[in-house]
């Protein structure tokens, strides 16, 4: 199982490696602070440096990719039913997108998600997936993250599926915007 292990460390620094341009040393320390940061957030080195990759990949340096690597692994072990880091970076990163989060208030994203999924009927998982869906076209629509966890949060309520409730939402905003258009269009409110 060690030498296992080692493989998977070995293949994601070979993935963080092609997705940024850093110098030796600065892997060598990546290696030694994600080793301390996955244990302190009960994630592993593997999955910490492929989250990093993932979002290295999307264009931020090495230091931003792995602090939202951080919020991707607390995500994933607070979020319940998340499968697999990929999972966790992938709600983050849609979230993150469509409503224009900084990279150093990624964590206020899966703050949001848990205090609502610990006190409301969906997870925070739930949460992530409907936002996958919906988010950007619930910004277009003029809504903010936290009316868009509210809408979701109602919807869920009712159907008790956040992947159709994702989907719902985000028809409805965009059609919701499509006659808006088309009313403005004809000289209406």
């Amino acid at each position: 199982q060690g030498v296992q292990y080692v493989r998977e460390i070995d293949s994601a620094l070979t993935e963080l490696r092609q997705v940024t341009n850093e110098t030796e040393a600065s892997y060598k320390q990546f290696l030694q602070t994600a080793s301390k940061t996955a244990g302190v957030i009960g994630s592993n080195v593997a999955d910490f440096t492929n989250a990093t990759a993932d979002f290295a990949r999307l264009g931020y340096n090495l230091e931003e990719a792995a602090n939202l690597a951080k919020t991707a692994s607390v995500y994933k072990n607070v979020g319940d039913g998340i499968e697999d880091i990929s999972q966790a970076s992938e709600s983050i990163i849609s979230t993150m997108k469509a409503f224009g989060i900084e990279a150093n208030n990624a964590m206020g994203i899966v703050d949001r998600f848990n205090a609502v999924g610990n006190s409301f009927a969906i997870s925070s998982t739930g949460i992530g997936e409907a936002m996958q869906r919906s988010a950007s076209a619930l910004f277009e629509a003029g809504n903010t993250i936290d009316e868009s966890i509210a809408l979701i949060t109602g919807a869920n309520s009712v159907v008790q599926n956040p992947e159709q409730v994702g989907t719902a939402l985000k028809t409805l905003a965009l059609r919701l915007r499509g006659t808006k258009t088309e009313l403005e269009e004809a000289g209406e409110d």
